[in-house]
């Protein structure tokens, strides 16, 4: 039989002997009304580099940036002695400045606090080293502005169309016509920048985006050669809707439009650095026999005011009997995405 009598009560187990504030993810330092170093946890000597036994009885202003010394020394003794609350709770407070052992100089999140203990005024403070936290809050800053920028180079560019198309159009259809083919170019240069997510885009990318459509299956009609060069945001919208214009204008008129026709474009680089530039040359062969227009169309006007404008570029377009020559020779520091503003 079971038996039911109820046993004795459990002997209370042992207390593990264990350092709590090893056991606390954060810094914690504890000063004297003084601002000398107490307690410095594990947590502390891993944020700051230094062992507790290095720090203990030194003022806490040795883990600061030596210019935010002076006034954190006045807040300390301000607080020793009883200004302001007992408590401030974590992002009630400034940020904080820390400096590691190395010289390296952190942002850090604090919680401070004061007691009295056996008539001796402590205080204790508790650090959250937030160093990425502001570099991605940072990231995320940088990216709206940079969103807005695209957004606002966009929007310029879409009046350019606007204004220009509405005064070289012959007809509301023509018009309506132009202009949704060049939104078009423009949007296929935003897809290629997948609408932001990418800094640049490739030149051969852009081009073959452009050109595609105008290509025979067998793919003779239509040649592009050159280095892969990358091309910032601002100036691949402005450069795809340069070779927009020059497709759709071959596709009317010239080498694109003629079984027999082809358009080479070809693109080198020059020089070295922001001293450098890309040359970029367009030239149709076995076409209809090619005369220099009597007056400047828009794609004309487009590539040789606004486009040339914009990016600093040398543009230069020979009509020979035998087909288009378009060369434009853009400076390579006006491709580059980090650099590059957009001239209005």
């Amino acid at each position: 039989m079971q038996d039911l009598t109820p046993s004795a009560s459990p002997r209370p187990q042992p207390v593990l002997n264990v350092d709590i504030l090893a056991l606390v993810a954060d810094s914690v330092i504890c000063t004297d009304e003084e601002g000398r170093i107490l307690v410095f946890n594990e947590a502390a000597e891993r944020a700051f580099g230094y062992r507790a036994d290095e720090v203990i009885g030194q003022p806490v202003e040795m883990l600061m940036p030596p210019g935010d010394r002076p006034e954190h020394a006045r807040q300390v003794r301000g607080f020793a002695v009883g200004r302001g609350a007992a408590n401030r709770l974590m992002g009630f407070r400034r940020e904080v400045r820390g400096r590691r052992k190395n010289g390296e100089v952190f942002v850090s999140e604090a919680m401070v606090s004061r007691q009295t203990i056996a008539g001796r005024r402590i205080l204790t403070s508790v650090h959250r080293d937030i160093t990425e936290r502001k570099a991605m809050e940072e990231v995320r800053e940088a990216a709206a502005r940079e969103l807005d920028h695209r957004m606002k180079n966009v929007l310029s560019i879409v009046n350019s169309l606007v204004s220009i198309s509405a005064v070289s159009a012959a007809s509301v259809e023509d018009f309506q016509q132009s202009l949704t083919g060049r939104l078009k170019a423009l949007a296929a240069t935003q897809s290629a920048l997948r609408f932001g997510e990418r800094q640049s885009a490739s030149l051969d990318e852009l081009l073959l985006v452009e050109l595609a459509q105008y290509q025979t299956p067998d793919g003779t009609n239509v040649v592009i050669e050159g280095p892969p060069v990358p091309v910032g945001a601002k100036a691949a919208q402005l450069l795809a809707l340069a070779i927009h214009e020059l497709a759709t204008n071959a596709a009317k008129y010239g080498a694109l439009s003629d079984v027999g026709g082809r358009v080479t474009v070809t693109s080198t680089l020059e020089g070295e650095d922001d001293d450098g530039r890309l040359v970029i040359q367009w030239r149709e062969t076995g076409g209809p026999p090619v005369k220099a227009p009597k007056r400047q169309g828009f794609g004309t006007r487009l590539i040789k005011k606004v486009v040339a404008r914009a990016l600093r570029a040398d543009v230069e377009m020979e009509y020979r009997p035998d087909g288009l020559i378009c060369r434009m020779a853009v400076p390579r520091g006006a491709l580059d995405p980090g650099r590059y503003e957009l001239r209005q």
